[in-house]
C-alpha cells in the first residue's frame, strides 16, 4: 500500500479537529447551527493554516444529513459520498490552472442547476483564486452578487490584496491566523503517538519553530524527521533534517561577535560553512540568536516563548548580561538585512564574513571618520605680471567659500543608498514606460545632500536626469523618500563647466584647496 504523507493523513475532517483557528470554527459552527449560511466566504491567510480543509468541512456540514454541533457526522451517506469523492454537489476549482473567462463563463452557467439531493447545496471551492484574470472575476461578479439560493461560494487565497474590491464586498471574509508555537508541538505529540513514534520534547521545539506558524509544513517537517530517525525523533537528527548546526556552537559564535572577538568569530564561520552548512540558513540563526538574547534581557519569564533548551538558555542569559541593548539592536540589523542582499549575489559568504566583522566592530572603531580621497589640485605658483602705470587692474573674483555649497553627509548618503535598494528590489515600486528598465540605474547616479527639509540629488546632464525627472518616475521616488525620511524629493542637472553655479558645485565635491581660473 502506498505511503500516506502525515499532513494527508492527519488533515482535520471536522471543526474540532481544525487546530488554531477558533475564531473561525465557532462563527461557521453557529451559522450552520441556526441555519444562516452566507452565499459566499473568502478564506485569506498563509500557507498550510487551514484555508482549503475548511472549506472542505464547511461544503460537508452544510449536506450532512445529521450535523453534530455543527460538524459533519462522517457517517451519513452524504459524508460517505463526499470522503469518497463520489458527490457531485461540491466542485474544487484550481484557479491558477483554470483561471480564464471562458472556464468562469462555463461554472456561472452550470450553477444554476440545482443539487442532486433535496435541501442541499452546491458548493463551489475556488483555490487559490487571485490567479483568476480580470475578465474572470467580472464574469463571476453578478453571480458571486445574486446567486441561487442552493449554490455557496468559497473563495481560498494567500495573496488577498490582488482580489478586487468589488468581490471582497460580497464574500464574508475569514482571516486565516499562523499557528501558535506550542499548539504546533501539541499537535506534534499526538500525531507521533497516533503512529507510534518516540521523540524528544526539544526536538519537537525544533519542528514547530521551523514549521513557522503553518501545521503542513510543520507536519512535512515532521514527516522527514520521522524517516530520518527511524520511528525515535531526536534533537540532533531535526538539525541533520533541517541542516543547522548545533544551537550551542551558534550561541558560542554569536557571542564571539558581540564581545568583539573577531578572529574567533571568523574561524568559527570557517569550520561551519566548510562542514557545508548553509550561510543563509547560519544567518538566519545568529538573527534569532540575537532577537532571544534581546527578548531574555527585557523579559523575565522569556523561556516560556523561545523555547530553548534548559542548557542553553542559561548560557544565552549569561551572554545577554555582557552586552547592552543598544550593541544588540545593531547587530539585529546587520542580520536581518542579509536575507535580501542574498538573493542577489552569487558570493553569499563573503557578505556573511563581511556582516560578522561589521557586527564585531568595537565602538571606537564605528565611530572613526571614513579616509578621505585627496582630489584636490596641485597648487601652482602664479607667474608673475608686469606692472604697468595706468592700467586698472581688475579686482581678482570673490572666492566660494567652501561653507556656502551643500556638504554630502552621512544621512544624505544612507537615505539615498535606502531609496536605490527600493527602487532595485521591489519589483512592485517599478513603473510601466519607455524607461522602466532603466531607473534603478538612473537613481544610482545620483549624488545627495540634505538642505533644510529637502533631499536634493544631483544627476547627468542626459539620460539619469531625463528618466529621473519623468513625472511618474519622480513621482514614484518622492514617495520612497517621504516614507523613509520625511524629506522632500528634489532632482537637480549636475552643472556643467561655464554655468555660474559651477564653483560650488565643485567646491561640494573637491577639497577646498581646488584652484578655480
Amino acid at each position: 500500500m502506498a505511503y500516506t504523507s502525515l499532513y494527508r493523513r492527519f488533515r482535520p475532517d471536522t471543526f474540532d479537529k481544525v487546530i488554531g483557528q477558533e475564531h473561525i470554527v465557532k462563527t461557521l459552527k453557529n451559522q450552520i447551527i441556526n441555519h444562516a449560511v452566507s452565499h459566499a466566504y473568502l478564506f485569506c491567510g498563509t500557507r498550510g493554516t487551514g484555508k482549503t480543509s475548511v472549506a472542505k468541512i464547511l461544503a460537508r456540514a452544510v449536506n450532512c444529513l445529521e450535523p453534530v454541533g455543527g460538524s459533519p457526522c462522517g457517517k451519513c451517506e452524504s459524508c460517505m459520498e463526499m470522503k469518497l469523492s463520489t458527490n457531485f454537489d461540491v466542485l474544487e476549482i484550481d484557479a491558477a490552472s483554470n483561471n480564464s473567462v471562458d472556464q468562469i463563463r462555463e461554472l456561472t452557467e452550470k450553477v444554476q442547476f440545482a443539487p442532486t439531493r433535496e435541501n442541499g447545496y452546491k458548493v463551489y471551492i475556488i483555490d487559490e483564486v487571485h490567479m483568476l484574470s480580470k475578465s474572470a472575476f467580472n464574469a463571476l461578479l453578478k453571480t458571486l452578487e445574486e446567486p441561487p439560493l442552493h449554490a455557496i461560494f468559497i473563495l481560498c487565497t494567500t495573496e488577498v490584496h490582488q482580489i478586487p474590491q468589488t468581490i471582497l464586498s460580497r464574500c464574508l471574509r475569514f482571516d486565516f491566523r499562523l499557528i501558535p508555537t506550542k499548539k504546533l508541538v501539541d499537535h506534534l505529540k499526538s500525531v507521533y503517538k497516533a503512529v507510534g513514534a518516540k521523540y524528544e520534547e526539544d526536538a519537537l521545539m525544533l519542528i514547530a519553530q521551523a514549521g513557522a506558524g503553518s501545521v503542513r509544513d510543520t507536519l512535512s517537517i515532521a514527516d522527514m524527521c520521522l524517516s530520518y530517525c527511524s520511528d525515535n525523533v531526536t534533537y540532533s537528527g531535526v538539525l541533520e533534517v533541517l541542516g543547522q548546526s548545533d544551537p550551542k556552537s551558534i550561541l558560542s559564535l554569536t557571542g564571539d561577535i558581540l564581545t568583539q572577538n573577531t578572529a574567533s568569530a571568523l574561524e568559527k564561520v570557517a569550520k561551519i560553512c566548510d562542514s557545508g552548512k548553509s550561510v543563509q540558513v547560519l544567518a538566519s540563526n545568529i538573527a534569532e540568536n540575537i532577537r532571544n538574547l534581546l527578548f531574555i534581557k527585557k523579559c523575565p519569564t522569556a523561556n516560556k516563548y523561545i523555547g530553548m533548551p534548559a542548557d542553553i538558555f542559561e548560557e544565552a542569559d549569561k551572554l545577554q548580561k555582557k552586552i547592552d541593548t543598544a550593541k544588540l539592536l545593531a547587530a539585529l540589523e546587520i542580520f536581518t538585512s542579509l536575507e535580501g542582499e542574498f538573493r542577489y549575489t552569487s558570493q553569499a559568504r563573503i557578505i556573511f564574513e563581511a556582516a560578522v566583522v561589521k557586527a564585531a566592530l568595537t565602538e571606537a572603531e564605528q565611530n572613526a571618520p571614513a579616509p578621505q580621497k585627496n582630489l584636490s589640485v596641485p597648487k601652482v605658483a602664479p607667474k608673475e605680471t608686469a606692472k604697468v602705470e595706468g592700467v586698472i587692474e581688475p579686482k581678482p573674483k570673490a572666492q566660494v567659500k567652501k561653507e556656502d555649497a551643500p556638504k554630502p553627509d552621512a544621512r544624505a548618503l544612507k537615505i539615498w543608498s535606502d531609496v536605490i535598494a527600493a527602487v532595485a528590489n521591489d519589483s512592485e515600486m517599478s513603473l510601466k514606460g519607455e524607461y522602466d528598465s532603466f531607473l534603478k540605474f538612473a537613481v544610482s547616479d545620483g549624488e545627495p545632500f540634505v538642505e533644510n527639509d529637502k533631499l536634493v540629488v544631483y544627476f547627468a546632464d542626459g539620460q539619469p536626469f531625463i528618466i529621473v525627472d519623468k513625472p511618474e518616475n519622480k513621482a514614484l521616488i518622492k514617495k520612497i523618500v517621504s516614507d523613509l525620511s520625511g524629506l522632500e524629493f528634489v532632482a537637480k542637472k549636475k552643472l556643467v563647466l561655464g554655468d555660474d553655479n559651477t564653483k560650488s558645485y565643485l567646491i561640494s565635491l573637491f577639497d577646498s584647496d581646488l584652484k578655480i581660473k
